[in-house]
């Protein structure tokens, strides 16, 4: 079942595109990773799906509703990248206003319960001016858990935590997933991102440039790096060639990159350079990560 469909949806902001006909499908009880550098068009994108914006053009549905539907929203929990709350609140003054605005009833056992949650239980008496950033992060996810919602929008949720708050959130959202409930997630924090999520889309200056399974986007490839004497031109062919259409042009340092499938590949890549007389000083292999993919195709990297 599709948590959220959008075609061709688009949002322009006087001259300038900010999403460009964006195509998304997100399955019920995945965690879905939304990437993309600064200035991409996230965060205008999830304001569309929540229905803080309208698009300019294109459609979409959230829940099996038209965007911006008042009762799919009911059903919705948000945390925005960039937030402030009263200073003057205490943590339960904050949860009781939220309650309010889901139009909820209040009910201590449910604040207790996603103050636990989010290992804020026993702090919810203090004023959220003297929180630290962390205590901050973790009350805003505690509101946004309120309404025990269907899809959750997470955007940059371990920003201001340090690596045990980072676990902890990674952990919230496992468990979510594990009852049912779809995760949209965006962090820059890549690492994060490959540990937690099934599916993710990358995306550069408003449109999708890679979207796939995180298995399909890995495929368990090996990045080797070789340093060796110059190659010439006619080896550096054949080995572009039999082995990797992506190898990168060689350094100055002397260094070639290899995008392999196989770690089977690499003695027989090392036999080719020694084979050409070649003085071979180290092969360095190494696993693809998600960072790695996110550069070569948003053109931050070469195969490297």
């Amino acid at each position: 079942m599709s948590i959220i469909e959008t075609e061709s949806l688009t949002k322009s902001y006087r001259n300038k595109l900010a999403v460009d006909s964006l195509d998304l499908s997100v399955e019920k009880g995945q965690v879905y990773g939304f990437l993309g550098p600064n200035g991409a068009g996230k965060s205008t994108c999830i304001k569309m799906l929540m229905g803080l914006v309208f698009p300019t053009s294109g459609k979409g549905k959230v829940l099996g509703r038209p965007l911006g539907d008042v009762a799919a929203r009911r059903k919705l929990g948000y945390l925005p990248e960039l937030f402030r709350y009263q200073e003057w609140m205490t943590g339960e003054d904050l949860l009781n206003f939220h309650t309010s605005l889901f139009r909820l009833r209040p009910d201590r056992r449910r604040n207790a319960g996603v103050l636990a949650r989010v290992g804020l239980l026993g702090q919810e008496k203090y004023k959220v001016g003297g929180y630290s950033k962390g205590m901050q992060q973790r009350i805003g996810l505690a509101c946004a858990l309120l309404p025990d919602p269907e899809l959750l929008f997470l955007d940059e949720p371990t920003s201001a935590l340090d690596p045990i708050g980072r676990k902890e959130v990674r952990d919230i959202i496992v468990s979510l997933r594990a009852e049912g409930t779809t995760v949209f997630l965006n962090s820059h924090l890549l690492s994060e991102v490959e540990a937690v999520c099934d599916h993710v889309t990358i995306i550069d200056h408003g449109k999708v440039v890679k979207s796939g399974s995180m298995d399909a986007l890995l495929m368990n490839r090996i990045i080797l790096t070789v340093e060796c004497d110059p190659v010439p031109t006619e080896l550096f062919a054949l080995l572009k060639e039999r082995f990797d259409g992506q190898l990168a042009p060689q350094t100055p340092e002397g260094q070639l990159v290899f995008l392999l499938a196989d770690t089977e590949d690499i003695p027989k890549i090392a036999s080719a350079l020694v084979s050409a007389g070649l003085k071979l000083r180290a092969l360095t292999p190494r696993r693809e990560t998600l960072e790695s993919v996110f550069l070569r195709v948003v053109g931050k990297e070469d195969a490297r």
